[in-house]
């Protein structure tokens, strides 16, 4: 099974636009507790799905994301330590900052969007219109998508189906 680690950003758009359902297709997903703390501040009205593991870090991997913190945000350097740690396969972040930073350590990043297009490509949805409306409902969160990207994503998901 893919193990998936996630910053509070994919958590928090995927949740707004009622689609967190779409981590767990992607394989068994690790948080560190500083993004569950976070994804409980920034959304105190939804809950972390219970298949989201909570997972902590070991203290190598702590003492880089107090190094890391002068490059990316706290939730961000302890999700790309979990990385690390976990050897994940993916990690999930829609800082582009974030994910410069782990692509430079070697990791495979993905964003809301890029999931989305995962799913897409990989029979997740039933329809291309269940696609697009989900690509809708996250450009309609609070995650901060370029109309040039929305447009590429909504060709993609065309050239699925």
């Amino acid at each position: 099974m893919r193990i998936v680690v996630c910053d509070t950003g994919p958590l928090l758009h995927l949740s707004e636009a009622n689609a967190i359902h779409l981590l767990r297709l992607a394989g068994e997903i690790l948080v560190p507790s500083v993004v569950a703390q976070e994804f409980g501040r920034n959304a105190p009205d939804r809950i972390l799905p219970d298949w989201v593991q909570v997972t902590n870090l070991e203290s190598d991997y702590y003492q880089k994301t107090l190094e890391w913190v002068k490059h990316v945000d706290a939730d961000e350097a302890a999700a790309i330590a979990l990385a690390l740690q976990a050897k994940a396969d993916w990690l999930l972040s829609d800082d582009a900052g974030a994910r410069q930073f782990a692509q430079a350590l070697g990791l495979e990043v993905h964003g809301s969007v890029g999931l989305l297009l995962w799913g897409a490509a990989s029979d997740q949805f039933a329809s291309p219109d269940d696609a697009l409306s989900l690509l809708n409902a996250l450009a309609g969160s609070s995650l901060w998508v370029s109309e040039r990207v929305l447009q590429k994503a909504r060709e993609a998901i065309e050239s699925f189906f």
